[in-house]
């Protein structure tokens, strides 16, 4: 259970430092125990990659509120900006490639310079298992995030957020079956199994994201499309008997909508943009079907 959190204002700067007192109980019980050394360089490599993450969201335009160190690493909370024209692709992929890189350097600076000492070889392995570990399509590894995004730019958030889940929960069952099978072969690795636990809790206690962000990021659009003066559209087909919230789950956030409302017998009734839309839902409610809005709208 996460523990209460000491705040640490910065001077001068624009976000917060908090760290888990449940660090300090912990460095306190891995020293007694003699793995110091090998949590560091773990606790290191995890620093390097949450960093990276950090330093490219930064140079992106995206503002830095705060961070929090626990006891396995660190978290940030980034702020987006409605203008922000960054591919979050490399936000996600500069972690696991500053693994690589740490990997590499350390490789070959130990090869040709120094001795290849235990615990450098260690640390080398540590950020290439990060580095893999991380790229699994697996919600909310880097992996996931990037199949969630490449998902919801094809298919639409709702639907994209719903896949992503279903194949983090696949992969939750491989790795846990797995856990299961070393165990019962006597290899005793209780962390694959708890890390395959932690996969499904995100799973379930993260369904809410999806339909925030959506609202989010068509409220923004507008602003988008002003400064860009074009933008990618998409066309879609809804009898008029259907509610509005049902066309807002199958919108997408980097497009544009032109919504075509038909009758029973698919005759066209009305062309929409996605303003009209949004606007009947400020003005009303998302429960509201398209017949009344129609006739709201007359």
């Amino acid at each position: 259970m996460e523990g209460k959190c000491i705040h640490i204002n910065i001077l001068k700067k624009p976000f917060k430092i908090s760290i888990d007192p449940v660090l300090f109980i912990l460095l306190i019980i891995i020293y007694y125990n003699g793995y110091i050394i090998k949590y560091l360089l773990i606790f290191a490599s995890i620093l390097i990659h949450e960093i990276a993450h950090i330093i490219v969201a930064v140079f992106g335009k995206r503002k830095l509120v705060s961070i929090k160190i626990f006891a396995i690493g660190l978290s940030a909370e980034i702020k987006e900006k409605d203008d922000n024209r960054l591919n979050p692709l490399f936000i996600y992929i500069s972690g696991p490639l500053s693994n690589i890189l740490l990997a590499l350097i350390c490789f070959i600076t130990n090869t040709y310079y120094f001795v290849f000492s235990d615990n450098m070889r260690f640390f080398i392995y540590a950020n290439v298992a990060l580095a893999i570990f991380n790229m699994l399509p697996v919600l909310p590894l880097d992996g996931g995030k990037i199949i969630r995004d490449i998902l919801v730019s094809k298919i639409g958030l709702f639907k994209g957020y719903k896949y992503a889940r279903r194949l983090s929960l696949g992969f939750a069952a491989v790795v846990f079956a797995l856990g299961v099978l070393l165990l019962i072969a006597g290899i005793k690795n209780l962390s694959i199994i708890l890390i395959s636990v932690y996969m499904f809790c995100y799973q379930k206690f993260d369904k809410s994201e999806e339909s925030l962000m959506n609202i989010k990021n068509l409220l923004y659009k507008r602003s988008r499309f002003l400064k860009k003066g074009i933008y990618p559209g998409r066309e879609l087909v809804v009898l008029k008997s259907m509610h509005i919230a049902d066309i807002i789950k199958s919108m997408d956030f980097d497009r544009f909508h032109i919504v075509y409302v038909v009758d029973e017998c698919m005759r066209l009734v009305k062309v929409l943009t996605e303003q009209d839309v949004l606007e009947g839902v400020l003005k009303h409610d998302s429960d509201m079907r398209f017949e009344d809005l129609l006739k709201d709208m007359e």
